[in-house]
């Protein structure tokens, strides 16, 4: 048994699965997309925003 068309069916078979997990993924984004308000000003939930404690010192001095 020949180990090249193996290993070429191997890699064309994971090819053509990552291409439609990629197609089924951006699919899955633009419907959670769709669902999300427009006008919604939330926070986020994951990032918090880190401010240095002199900047607030500094805020409306121009640059230097």
């Amino acid at each position: 048994m020949d180990l090249v068309p193996v290993l070429s069916t191997v890699i064309f078979v994971a090819t053509i699965a990552t291409m439609i997990l990629a197609v089924f993924s951006y699919a899955a984004f633009k419907l959670r997309e769709k669902r999300k308000p427009k006008g919604s000003d939330e926070k986020p939930v994951f990032f918090h925003h880190f401010k240095l404690a002199g900047a607030d010192e500094n805020a409306d001095a121009g640059p230097e």
